[in-house]
């Protein structure tokens, strides 16, 4: 197995914590407050001596304005690694629309100094490495089904129907495991770069009971893998795929260019974006802005001074032809002709203008920069170029 205690596995700086509001109790979780005002920071009753679990759990922005709504989850495991890269492509999935709001939960551990690679190993691994202490998956499963599961949707509204899970190498191995083990706890999985060989009986085993999974199901592998380490994760999801047992969608895809671990970003954005396809607000082509529904060319107008150069100050003349340029631009925007129009400030030396915009062909463009007063009257010249794919 790679070796995981490399600088990138570390957790969350201290500078994240302001203070701790509640002292550990046996039958509670403690709160931690965050710097980030929708992040709080749980620490779990102790349920093993050697470890204590800590979840970090972002909340939607909406979260306390509708007390009535329920949201899905996204799991992370590594929780001190992976979290901000998985709040950051839930957080661009949500903006552009293919994402509902959901809370995003990291899967760690409290304290200080601690040995992440032997309790990763020890809790994401169903199988130990010989010589070495780990391979109790199973407890961490339960720890999420019994007690991260249920406070989530006690005192989170997390939505039961929607959870979803993400992880990388050794997380990757437990996202499969509780596939293979629960496929019905989560409607989702995503396992960048997963170790595989401890789940080859799993999943021939799964596969011979009959069983299927409604889920979706999202494995990436990273280019530049130790090659032995990509075979086996590009074997193992045709294997998947040769089964025919995930019934929701099962999608693979190599991360270009990159080597073990550094395909997360991406893999979480494509796997996310995969995963949580049926509850997406939108798909396809944006279409809030600058989309024609004619399929028309695309161009854009770009003026500047016919003086030339990039003047500091425009004599009186170009100021009123500049002014006519301005109120122009401002009637296509009115009219819905254009969406929008950018113009230099008035207090920034050069005078710059430039907007995008939809015509039948480069004939009606040309008519519609040319019927600009300031072109007509000399004070303007301009480019215009087609923008294609």
């Amino acid at each position: 197995m790679p070796n995981e205690d490399a600088p990138s596995f570390m957790p969350l700086k201290p500078a994240l914590l302001r203070r701790i509001t509640l002292v550990l109790l046996t039958t509670t979780t403690a709160v931690v407050h965050a710097a980030d005002p929708t992040v709080e920071i749980r620490v779990l009753p102790r349920s093993r001596p050697d470890r204590l679990y800590q979840l970090n759990i972002q909340v939607p922005a909406s979260f306390r304005a509708h007390p009535e709504k329920k949201y899905p989850v996204v799991f992370v495991t590594d929780g001190y690694w992976c979290f901000e890269t998985a709040r950051g492509a839930c957080g661009a999935l949500i903006y552009g629309k293919h994402l509902p709001e959901v809370i995003v939960v990291g899967l760690g551990y409290a304290g200080e100094n601690l040995e992440y690679g032997r309790l990763r190993e020890d809790d994401l691994n169903p199988m130990g490495d010989v010589g070495q202490e780990g391979g109790h998956a199973q407890n961490f499963l339960q720890l999420l089904e019994t007690q991260v599961i249920p406070l989530l949707e006690k005192e989170f509204r997390a939505d039961p129907g929607h959870r979803y899970i993400a992880g990388s190498s050794g997380g990757g191995n437990f996202v499969l495991y509780v596939l293979l083990s629960k496929p019905e706890l989560f409607q989702g999985y995503v396992a960048d770069s997963p170790t595989t060989y401890p789940l080859w009986n799993l999943e021939r085993e799964f596969a011979e009971t009959g069983r299927s999974t409604s889920a979706r199901v999202f494995v990436s592998v990273a280019e530049n893998e130790y090659t032995v380490y990509r075979r086996q994760v590009q074997t193992f999801y045709r294997q998947m795929a040769a089964h025919g047992y995930v019934k929701g969608g099962l999608k693979f895809r190599r991360i270009d260019g990159v080597r073990h671990s550094e395909g997360l970003a991406e893999s979480f954005m494509q796997g996310l974006l995969f995963v949580t396809a049926p509850i997406a607000p939108e798909h396809g082509v944006q279409t809030d802005l600058m989309t024609d529904p004619h399929d028309r060319p695309g161009f854009v107008a770009v003026f500047r001074p016919a003086a030339g150069g990039r003047l500091a100050k425009f004599t009186p003349a170009q100021a009123e032809g500049w002014a006519a340029h301005e109120a122009y631009l401002k009637r296509l925007v009115d009219e819905k002709r254009v969406d929008f129009a950018s113009l230099t400030p008035p207090d920034v030396p050069g005078h710059d203008s430039a907007f995008p915009f939809f015509a039948d062909d480069r004939a009606a463009a040309e008519a519609l920069v040319r019927d600009d007063p300031a072109v007509k009257s000399g004070v303007l010249a301009y480019e215009l170029i087609e923008a294609t794919e």
